[in-house]
């Protein structure tokens, strides 16, 4: 196949890629250089999947069908079966190198850059499958994207500013499985070469019609995410306000607890920072961290029970006053149990557990190890630092290296060694936290 017979047959699909290169443009349109945008714009024209496909089936699909296939002694259907299957395989596969570039060049999540590209693909493999020539090619896809346009028309402002809160993974599954349908549908003019007429026959009807049923359900699917994620963004922005409403009302409960309990300052907003940064390389999920961020505020909210006279005492207190002190961890737990929502729930559980030691030598029930929950563990190493470090009726401030140490020693006694790693490891974060929100 010479280059002018090349290009005077591809043409169309070179066009496509043109396209697929002011779409790198447009993305990169503001945040990149002039020269990085052209470089990017040529790198994008050769990794484009109707450029990846020509040269595919120029070097590799053409001299196989038409040049080893014909010297393998094999009759012709079982040879046009097996070379359809390595045309789907070897399309397939060809495309991952260029998905992972392109995600480079467009700064896409990997997910949503292949998401794009295998759409870019399905829409040049319909317009192969359901066209006869390169005019009838280049006319399909044309109104291929019409169609995506009206139907998407009311979806394309809300994709471009929830790129992260949109459901990527189920579009992308799906465009993948409906790929692999119409490269199969395609590869079958190998199998069956009734399918190659010019003229119009049932064969080829049947053929177009799975293609354009399977790529109308496509959209649909589409368009149900965008739908669904709609909905969800809805619920999310909902739950925030009540999370606000809630964590306000916490605060302000906790800011009571903290008047009353003798530790004055920002105690409580200074352990509700260490436990969030406590709590970064223990819990994955964001919400939980918001929420464990906020319920740790209410850790001694069980002094509102304890008389002011033994809260307040400057002196040691006597084995009774320290029994009712200690009995801050079930009271807490008593009022915070009818508390609803997940928040009031690890709330009530830092609470109750926070005075619980990994030995099990701890209140109110001795629990031991991973007996205690993962998020009073993070709160009683935040709650007990900047009990150290700050000044009490009964004590001097200690030194942060000395509350330091303190913290380390008690590493798999009073406290969770994995837990105490982190504090380690991210001490000048918390550091930080304690001299921004110093008691004055």
């Amino acid at each position: 196949m010479d280059f002018a017979f090349a290009l005077q047959y591809y043409w169309p699909r070179l066009i496509v890629s043109l396209l697929f290169c002011a779409n790198v443009i447009y993305v990169q349109w503001g945040k990149k250089s002039i020269l990085t945008r052209i470089f990017s714009a040529i790198l994008s024209f050769f990794l484009s999947c109707t450029f990846i496909s020509i040269t595919l089936e120029v070097l590799i699909f053409y001299p196989i069908r038409f040049y080893l296939l014909p010297t393998l002694k094999m009759d012709h259907d079982t040879s046009n079966a097996l070379f359809s299957i390595f045309f789907v395989v070897v399309d397939l596969l060809s495309y991952l190198l260029p998905i992972y570039i392109y995600t480079k060049i467009s700064g896409y999540r990997l997910l949503i850059a292949s998401t794009i590209y295998v759409e870019y693909i399905i829409l040049d493999r319909i317009a192969q499958t359901l066209s006869f020539s390169q005019v009838s090619y280049l006319t399909v896809f044309l109104l291929e994207l019409i169609y995506l346009g009206v139907a998407h028309r009311k979806d394309f402002e809300y994709a471009n500013n929830h790129n992260s809160t949109i459901r990527w993974e189920p579009v992308f599954y799906y465009n993948t499985a409906l790929l692999v349908l119409i490269d199969i549908c395609f590869s079958a003019i190998y199998i069956f070469p009734e399918l190659t007429a010019s003229n119009m026959n049932f064969q080829t009807f049947w053929l177009d019609t799975v293609v354009v049923i399977s790529s109308l359900g496509a959209v649909g699917f589409s368009r149900l995410n965008v739908v669904v994620s709609k909905e969800h963004d809805k619920q999310l922005d909902y739950m925030r306000k009540f999370q606000d409403n809630q964590t306000d009302i916490i605060r302000d409960f906790a800011t009571i607890s903290e008047a009353k309990s003798g530790e004055t300052g920002h105690h409580i907003r200074r352990v509700s920072e260490y436990t969030a940064i406590l709590a970064k390389d223990l819990i994955s999920n964001d919400t939980d961290l918001m929420y464990i961020k906020v319920a740790s505020m209410m850790h001694d909210i069980g002094k509102l029970m304890i008389p002011n006279e033994i809260i307040e005492k400057p002196g040691k207190l006597t084995p009774e006053e320290f029994d009712q002190v200690k009995a801050h961890s079930t009271y807490g737990d008593s009022l915070l149990s009818h508390g609803e929502g997940e928040i009031m729930a690890i709330a009530r559980t830092i609470a109750y557990e926070h005075h619980e030691r990994w030995d099990g030598k701890g209140y109110p029930r001795g629990l031991k190890g991973d007996e205690i929950s993962i998020y009073a563990q993070i709160v009683s190493v935040a709650d007990v630092y900047d009990a150290l470090t700050s000044k009490r009726s009964y004590k001097e401030a200690w030194s942060p290296m000395d509350a330091k140490i303190e913290i380390t020693r008690q590493r798999g006694y009073q406290f969770s060694p994995i837990v105490v790693d982190i504090f380690n490891t991210r001490y000048k974060e918390i550091e930080k936290i304690r001299q921004l929100y110093a008691d004055e």
